[in-house]
């Protein structure tokens, strides 16, 4: 698996602009209108909480505002009691043109609107004026508004995405969260992750009807739980999210991408959408950054159908903590390189007379070439990844392993695949150095890192066999 490096696809000066106070403030839904055109749905508020509404935007998928706003709309029909209703993921029939949305509706318990009980409600979008109309509640929590309320224990079941997962004959709409439990006397557990599920027939059926039909949640190997309050199966045990996943189901196998923290998602994939998870993946880690709502998207045709190369977006706070006036929309593009044919990829040491950076990425502005090898674009015989990494602000570095070394350090992408020993083409070893009185990391061919003597540079070890041109 590659990941790329992040990419700013609506800045925080552009949502300024088009008045996007807080936005996009769930997960995206994406609609492709052809010819390139793209539509996005997100919760935005002007202001700082009430009246929320569903936020649609055109644009392409590198720009996904820069048509503009075609739609600000409240979502009707929500019932007395719950101070938020945003809309986000969507799923579109292609038969009829029906357009689902999903709807996170929260319940405050009081005064305090940061202490919250959620549902996930099913609601139907006008194509022509974005209209968002409530059709109802498809997912509560095991535990009950009553019994939560005693601890005020915020419950958020986010606002996931539709996967269309096909079972024998039958395509089913499956969603994820993390399910809710308390006891009697408020305690509230939380699972790893839950799903429910319901027919996409009986699903499209309904809605055309203004209705919703019923949902069930997977719990002791059956679908038989009611997804309304119903008891769930933890079926990924003892891997907390810090946030409801982004999830889509293409190439036979559903997409995980979850936040194991404010700062760093992971990947992980099932077959059947239920059991197997694959190990996490860390994708990228912000130290310094707060992200959110991930959303994975196809990088063409369908958006909710993606391939071996798919983009994730998700809403981004420059800073460490949620601060609105400092988020941005950002895109990493994920590359499955499994059994795909390898090219050489130019990694190139850049200095700017005090620190390097060693990457296969753009020139830093500011930065002079010092030296260029070359890595594999995939996985082969006899090669490792190299991940780029980065110490505080400055300090970059290359790493073998995914998690860069710890929490602490910045996952920035995957520079390529380094040999382990000398491949028949020419090649030249290549060593870790760090300058230890400036915090700087760079890669030399010289086991002495070209600094003989010099106890302030220290080989940090070899890393592998970079081919040379």
């Amino acid at each position: 698996m590659a990941v790329g490096p992040a990419q700013e696809v609506v800045s925080t000066a552009e949502r300024n602009r088009l008045g996007l106070d807080v936005w996009p403030d769930t997960a995206l839904g994406v609609l492709n209108d052809g010819s390139g055109k793209y539509r996005f749905f997100s919760t935005g508020t002007p202001g700082s909480r009430a009246p929320q509404k569903v936020i649609t935007t055109s644009g392409t998928l590198n720009a996904p505002a820069s048509g503009g706003i075609t739609g600000s709309q409240q979502v009707t029909g929500v019932p007395s009691g719950f101070d938020y209703a945003g809309g986000g993921p969507v799923y579109r029939d292609a038969n009829s043109g029906l357009v689902l949305q999903m709807l996170h509706l929260e319940r405050p318990y009081g005064s305090d609107p940061s202490k919250f009980y959620t549902e996930l409600d099913l609601g139907r979008v006008d194509p022509a004026t974005g209209k968002v109309t409530r059709l109802g509640a498809i997912v509560r929590p095991h535990a009950v508004f009553a019994d939560a309320q005693k601890t005020k224990t915020t419950i958020d079941l986010g606002a996931p995405s539709f996967s269309v997962t096909k079972v024998g004959s039958t395509s089913y709409l499956y969603v994820y969260f993390a399910d809710a439990s308390a006891d009697t006397s408020g305690h509230v557990s939380f699972s790893g992750l839950s799903v429910a599920r319901a027919s996409l027939s009986s699903v499209l059926a309904a809605a055309k009807q203004g209705k919703v039909s019923a949902w069930n949640k997977f719990s002791d190997g059956e679908w038989t739980q009611p997804a309304l309050g119903g008891a769930s199966a933890d079926i990924n045990a003892g891997r907390p999210m810090a946030w409801a996943p982004g999830t889509a189901r293409g190439d036979g196998r559903t997409i995980m991408v979850a936040g194991v923290s404010p700062h760093e998602m992971v990947l992980s994939a099932s077959a059947d959408g239920v059991s197997g998870w694959s190990a996490r993946h860390p994708l990228w880690r912000d130290p310094d950054m707060f992200d959110a709502y991930p959303t994975v998207v196809a990088n063409s045709g369908t958006p909710d159908t993606p391939g071996t190369t798919f983009f994730v977006y998700y809403t981004q706070w420059q800073s460490p903590s949620p601060d609105w006036s400092k988020a941005r929309l950002m895109r990493r593009t994920v590359r499955c390189t499994q059994g795909t044919s390898g090219t050489d990829v130019a990694l190139v040491r850049y200095s700017n007379g005090s620190h390097h950076q060693v990457t296969t990425g753009s020139a830093p502005t500011g930065y002079h070439e010092e030296g260029r090898w070359y890595l594999r674009s995939a996985q082969e015989s006899g090669t490792v990844p190299l991940y780029g990494c980065r110490n505080g602000q400055d300090d970059q570095f290359l790493y073998k392993e995914a998690d860069c070394g710890g929490s602490q350090f910045a996952i920035v992408q995957t520079e390529g695949w380094i040999y382990t020993a000398r491949p028949s083409n020419p090649s030249v070893p290549l060593y870790r150095c760090h300058i230890t009185g400036v915090g700087d990391h760079f890669v030399s061919t010289q086991p002495d890192c070209e600094a003989p003597g010099n106890a302030n540079v220290v080989q940090e070890g070899l890393l592998g066999y970079a081919l040379t041109h």
